[in-house]
């Protein structure tokens, strides 16, 4: 079988750390070409990984390279044009999270997808980690009983300075510490249920650095149809001396976590852990989450497997956020 064609739009630090490295390490794959802006950054990554091709626009990487798949890993705000291209192109496509800055537009890039028979999947890594999988599949086999509440946070540490870059600018980004890091929190907690429907939320936003014209920490409460409660806090600079990132599951038998992963549950009148024995160190775990996204990918291409974080998800979770910054904005529960 010959070898998917794959190109990789955007050679910022996710691509450079782990998108590169992973496209290179898949045997399916020929990493055929990159495109960038940054002329000088583009070729000399280029140079680095031995990949033949640069390109400085999309319309010219579409036009001149006949592609199997494309990874576009931009600023958010050129996620929909350019995945609108690659797909009007039939080129199946990956886009970097978030998928889009609104439903709408993920609608409309799933409804391209579809008019075309091609696929467009979203960059959600944490579910390739194989502590949340095992964490589902002990959910699934309701090893600790009924979930009734996800608690998830991602505070990052107090550091000298602030958030700089294209992250903290509403009109490239979409938003701010929400679409950054609780997004991410968000699509997880709701992967490990199962997708099941959010019917409201609340949330509060804080701009806590008064620089910013984007929220740097927010509290979320998302309620869904089976009563299921899920809380998110997250911030860019807390006062912490360390990052803290965890996401605890509670439910009517026992009690799961990650980072690290425990699983505790009630046997024989006891509370006992029943963690599986894992080698993978955290540094591990991240790689090999994002190789396997790739893997996934280049086998949806090939019609072996169904994508694991297909563009439909993308158009709910886009719906939920929506919603959160709706409910920010207007200061009271949001129904969806």
């Amino acid at each position: 079988m010959s070898k998917v064609k794959i190109a990789l739009v955007g050679v910022g630090g996710i691509s450079q750390v782990v998108r590169i490295p992973s496209l290179k390490k898949n045997e399916e794959v020929e990493l055929v070409a990159l495109c960038d802006v940054d002329e000088a950054k583009v070729s000399f990554i280029a140079d680095k990984y031995n990949i033949p091709k640069v390109y400085f626009d999309i319309q010219n990487l579409i036009a001149k390279e006949k592609l199997d798949g494309v990874l576009i890993c931009t600023p958010n705000n050129l996620h929909y044009p350019m995945a609108l291209a690659t797909l009007d192109a039939d080129i199946n496509t990956l886009v970097e999270k978030p998928i889009a800055l609104s439903e709408e537009q993920v609608k409309k890039m799933v409804e391209k997808a579809t008019e075309k028979n091609i696929h467009i999947v979203c960059g959600m890594h944490n579910r390739f980690r194989k502590d949340a999988i095992i964490l589902k599949d002990f959910l699934i086999k309701s090893e600790i009983g009924k979930p009734f509440y996800i608690k998830a946070g991602w505070l990052r540490k107090w550091e000298k300075g602030i958030q700089k870059g294209w992250s903290a600018d509403p009109k490239i980004s979409g938003g701010g510490v929400v679409m950054d890091l609780g997004l991410q929190l968000i699509d997880l907690a709701l992967w490990l249920l199962n997708m099941p429907k959010v019917i409201n939320v609340r949330s509060n936003f804080y701009t806590i650095n008064q620089e910013y014209k984007v929220e740097d920490s927010a509290l979320i409460i998302l309620q869904t149809d089976e009563n299921v409660i899920i809380t998110i806090e997250t911030a860019w600079r807390m006062h912490l001396e360390n990052d803290l990132l965890y996401t605890h599951v509670f439910g009517s038998q026992g009690g799961a976590f990650l980072n690290p992963l425990r699983i505790n549950k009630e046997l024989h009148g006891n509370l006992v852990n029943v963690t599986p024995i894992q080698s993978n160190k955290n540094i591990d775990m991240f790689t090999n989450a994002f190789e396997s996204e790739i893997n996934n990918f280049v086998d949806v291409i090939n019609g072996k497997e169904q994508a694991i974080t297909p563009g439909s998800d993308g158009v709910y979770l886009m719906n939920i956020i929506d919603a959160i910054y709706k409910s920010a904005e207007l200061g009271k529960q949001v129904d969806l």
